[in-house]
C-alpha cells in the first residue's frame, strides 16, 4: 500500500497532536476528589490521609461511606512509585496527622496498620509489573463501634 505525501503529513501531524496532548495531561496530573493539596500529597474522602500525588484514584473501584461521624471505606489507587519509598511515605505522614502505626509487615507486599482514636487504617501495597497497586482500608475498630441494647457485648 502506498502513502500519498499529503496522507503521510496527515498521519505525522495527528501522531504529534497526540504525543503534545498527552505531555499536557501529564503535567496537569489526576484531581482528587477533594481539592486540599499538602507538599508531595492530596487528602481524598479521608481528611486525615495524605495520599502521594504520583498516584492516581481508581474512583470505579474505590467506596467511602458515613458510618456514625466517620467516614469509612476503601480508596484504590496505582502508580509508577517504588514500594519501600511509599511505605515510607505513609508512616512519616500517617503519624504527622494523628496516626499511631501499631504493625508493619514488608517484601512480599507491604502492610501498614494504623490506629487512631475509634478508627483502624489498613495500607495495603502491593508491586505489579508496570505500576504499583495501593489500597487503604479505613474502618470502625472495636472500641469505635456502638453497643446495641439488648445485644451482648464481648
Amino acid at each position: 500500500m502506498k502513502i500519498t505525501r499529503n496522507a503521510g503529513l496527515a498521519i505525522i501531524f495527528c501522531i504529534i497532536t497526540l504525543m503534545l496532548s498527552g505531555c499536557m495531561k501529564a503535567q496537569k496530573g489526576g484531581t482528587p476528589s477533594l481539592p486540599e493539596k499538602k507538599g508531595g500529597g492530596s487528602y481524598y474522602d479521608f481528611e486525615d490521609i495524605l495520599i502521594p500525588s504520583d498516584l492516581s484514584l481508581d474512583k470505579k473501584n474505590s467506596l467511602v461511606f458515613t458510618a456514625g461521624r466517620s467516614k469509612v471505606g476503601i480508596l484504590l489507587f496505582s502508580g509508577p512509585v517504588e514500594p519501600a519509598s511509599l511505605a515510607a511515605f505513609f508512616q512519616n505522614n500517617m503519624q504527622k496527622d494523628g496516626w499511631s502505626l501499631k504493625s508493619s509487615f514488608k517484601y512480599r507486599q507491604y502492610l501498614l496498620i494504623f490506629l487512631k482514636e475509634e478508627r483502624t487504617c489498613v495500607i495495603t501495597i502491593t508491586e505489579k509489573t508496570f505500576s504499583t497497586m495501593v489500597e487503604v482500608r479505613v474502618g470502625l475498630s472495636e472500641q469505635g463501634i456502638p453497643v446495641i441494647k439488648g445485644t451482648p457485648s464481648r
